[in-house]
């Protein structure tokens, strides 16, 4: 299966374990066949949401963003 990797930034701060969880349930809820890991970000205390996603279901991907980006403070 083809899939296409998104990333969701998580900035440093002292909610980012729960932005996380908040993030993920969201994605997993609209796309439960999606493969997420935590990496590092381009900054040092920056993490990113690896979401890997299936082709079909790319049209799906920006109503989840912004489903996501809902959830995170401002800038997150």
């Amino acid at each position: 299966m083809i899939r296409l990797l998104k990333h969701v930034l998580i900035e440093y701060g002292p909610d980012r374990e729960a932005q996380i969880e908040a993030a993920v349930a969201v994605i997993l809820d609209a796309i439960p066949e999606a493969r997420l890991d935590v990496a590092q970000g381009l900054l040092d205390d920056d993490l990113l949401i690896e979401v890997r996603i299936p082709l079909s279901r790319l049209d799906n991907w920006p109503e989840v963003a912004r489903r996501v980006h809902a959830y995170l403070p401002a800038g997150g």
